[in-house]
């Protein structure tokens, strides 16, 4: 089932997640900043203190399973305008073929650098024979093979400098600009074929059309601690990025506890992309969803 929106209704919807993401922003800064910042004040917690000078290195494996929402241009012939489809996880995850979830982090001091990668390769193959029977009744009739390939490729790939502005017992606040690579692709391969002897007789074709574009964006990341001994916390990320070909928002927010090893965190991630350009079927693509990570420090 699909949903209709006019794009004045998209683009005041957009400004108002982004107020709403300014307004948290700057309260969170206002918070950290208000806090009681001195080295014995910083709680021990069970990762360390990453601004003690000495290098450290965050790696994190995860789960997403996100729903998926695809806005499409739909055509004049069509009635013009466009329209949402909403695919849940239960009707994509039979058809995974390989996937990926990575994150890593790498800092010493007040600076750092951190990278996001995400891969997905749904497939799947049908097959169907049918048996056409010739004139007059003979035996053996003709067979015709049919196969169908369908595959979606998404990749996404973040890497950004990051540098601690506020860290103190209430939390950090960590800004990063970066870049952001994301490739998605769509493909449909048929192939026909008629067993008749002696040779049998094969068509097929099919279409992949792929979008990839790097884009630049800047955004805010870091923890608040939740628990007075500093093993609650909670962790949260924004982002914003913009092209030549799309733009996109990223948010993330969650609840994690430290153990002696590093955390575990549970949360809610979004990331969305609207296309700049009309000359794309899909307007936008979101994915929206729970996520579960176990982060190892080093």
């Amino acid at each position: 089932m699909g949903v209709c929106f006019t794009r004045e209704g998209q683009f005041m919807q957009h400004v108002k997640i982004l107020k709403l993401a300014v307004a948290a922003f700057i309260l969170g800064l206002g918070a950290l900043a208000s806090a009681r910042v001195s080295a014995q004040d910083v709680i021990a917690v069970a990762d360390g203190n990453k601004w003690d000078g000495q290098w450290h290195f965050d790696a994190t494996v995860y789960g997403w399973v996100p729903f998926l929402y695809t806005t499409v241009n739909v055509p004049e012939i069509a009635g013009g305008g466009t329209q949402t489809i909403e695919t849940q996880p239960s009707q994509y995850l039979k058809y995974v073929k390989m996937g990926a979830l990575l994150d890593g982090a790498i800092q010493k001091g007040d600076w750092g650098l951190w990278t996001d990668f995400v891969f997905l390769n749904l497939g799947t193959t049908v097959t169907h024979t049918r048996m056409i029977g010739l004139p007059g009744g003979l035996d053996p009739g003709l067979a015709v093979d049919r196969q169908i390939d369908a595959a979606v490729r998404a990749a996404i790939w973040t890497i950004a400098p990051t540098y601690t502005v506020v860290h103190n017992d209430v939390g950090n606040l960590d800004v990063m600009v970066g870049l952001r690579y994301s490739s998605f692709r769509v493909s449909l391969a048929y192939d026909f074929s008629l067993v008749s002897p002696p040779v049998p007789n094969v068509l097929g074709g099919g279409f992949w059309p792929t979008r990839d574009s790097t884009d630049g964006l800047i955004g805010v990341k870091g923890k608040l601690n939740l628990s007075s001994d500093g093993k609650w916390f909670m962790p949260y990320l924004v982002d914003f990025g913009d092209g030549n070909k799309n733009w996109q928002w990223e948010a993330f927010l969650g609840a994690g506890y430290h153990f002696h090893w590093g955390e575990i965190t549970l949360g809610v991630r979004n990331l969305t992309y609207r296309a700049s350009d009309n000359q794309v079927v899909f307007n936008k693509l979101r994915f929206t969803g729970p996520i579960l990570g176990a982060t190892f420090h080093f």
